[in-house]
C-alpha cells in the first residue's frame, strides 16, 4: 500500500511541475493588467505592454482551466510501466469521454445541478487508464482485429471505461462534494488551528514522501475552499486565488471561502 501510495505521489509530480511556469505567466500577466495596478502605476497604461501582460494571462490561465485534464493525462504516463506516450494519450480521451458523460447525464437529469471532480476525478481516471495500459498494452486480439491489438487497444478500452467511471460519479459525486465543501469549511473557521492540522498532516506525510498525494486535495478541490468567480463556482484554494487574479473586475484580498487571508 506503502509502494502504491508513494508512487502515486511521484506521478503527480509531473503535472505539478508545470505549474511554477503557469502560475508566473498569470500572475505577472494577471496583476500588472488589472485595473487597480494601472489606477496606481499610469506607466502600465500602453497598448503594447497590456497586449503582452494580456497575452502572458491567458497562457497561464489556459493552464489551470484545464488542471483536470493535465493531471488526468500527467497521473497516466506517470504511472504507466511503458508506452507512455499511448498512456498520455488514452488518458487524454478517457478524461474527455469522463467529462462528457457526465456533461451528458446532466443535461437529462439534473439541468441545473453542477459537478466539479477536479483531482479526484483526474485521479480515477488516470489511475484507471495505468491499470488498463499495465495490464493490456500487449494484448493479442484475433486476427481480424489485430490492428487493435497491443497499445492500439487501450484508449478503445480506457473510453469505455470512462462512461462507467462518469457514471458513478454522477451518482456519487454530489453528495461527496457537498460533504468536501463543509469539511473545508469547518477548516477555514477553526482558523490557526485549522492551518496547524492542515500542516502537520502536510509535514507527516512528506516524511514518507506522500506530501503529494495530499495538498492536491486542498488546492484543487471544494475542501480547499469553494468561491464564485466570474459568475464561476471555482473550488479549491489555488484555482479561486488564480481565478480570483484573473478577473480583471475583480479588487480586493484573495477570499477562501466566505474568509479572508
Amino acid at each position: 500500500m506503502f509502494k502504491k501510495f508513494s508512487q502515486l505521489g511521484r506521478a503527480f509530480m509531473l503535472p505539478i511541475a508545470i505549474l511554477p511556469a503557469a502560475g508566473l505567466l498569470l500572475g505577472i500577466g494577471g496583476a500588472l493588467s488589472n485595473a487597480s495596478a494601472i489606477q496606481a502605476y499610469p506607466w502600465l497604461d500602453q497598448a503594447w505592454l497590456q497586449t503582452v501582460l494580456t497575452v502572458m494571462s491567458n497562457a497561464g490561465n489556459a493552464v489551470f482551466s484545464n488542471l483536470a485534464l493535465i493531471f488526468a493525462i500527467g497521473l497516466a504516463v506517470g504511472l504507466a510501466n511503458g508506452d507512455k506516450g499511448t498512456a498520455g494519450l488514452a488518458g487524454g480521451v478517457s478524461f474527455l469521454v469522463y467529462t462528457a458523460t457526465i456533461s451528458g447525464l446532466l443535461q437529462l437529469f439534473a439541468p441545473e445541478t453542477a459537478i466539479d471532480t477536479g483531482v479526484v476525478g483526474s485521479i480515477a481516471v488516470g489511475g484507471t487508464v495505468a491499470f488498463l495500459h499495465n495490464k493490456y498494452r500487449k494484448i493479442e486480439l484475433p486476427q481480424f482485429l489485430g490492428f487493435f491489438g497491443g497499445s492500439r487497444f487501450i484508449p478503445i478500452v480506457s473510453s469505455i471505461a470512462a462512461i462507467f467511471i462518469g457514471v458513478i460519479f454522477f451518482l456519487i459525486w454530489p453528495p461527496i462534494q457537498q460533504g468536501m465543501t463543509s469539511v473545508g469549511e469547518a477548516v477555514a473557521e477553526m482558523g490557526s488551528l485549522g492551518t496547524f492540522l492542515y500542516g502537520f498532516l502536510l509535514r507527516l506525510t512528506g516524511a514518507v514522501g506522500l506530501h503529494h498525494t495530499i495538498y492536491p486535495m486542498f488546492w484543487y478541490t471544494a475542501l480547499g475552499g469553494t468561491a464564485d468567480v466570474a459568475g464561476k463556482t471555482v473550488v479549491g484554494a489555488q484555482n479561486i486565488f488564480f481565478a480570483q487574479l484573473a478577473d480583471p473586475n475583480h479588487h480586493g484580498l484573495f477570499t477562501y471561502g466566505t474568509r479572508f487571508f
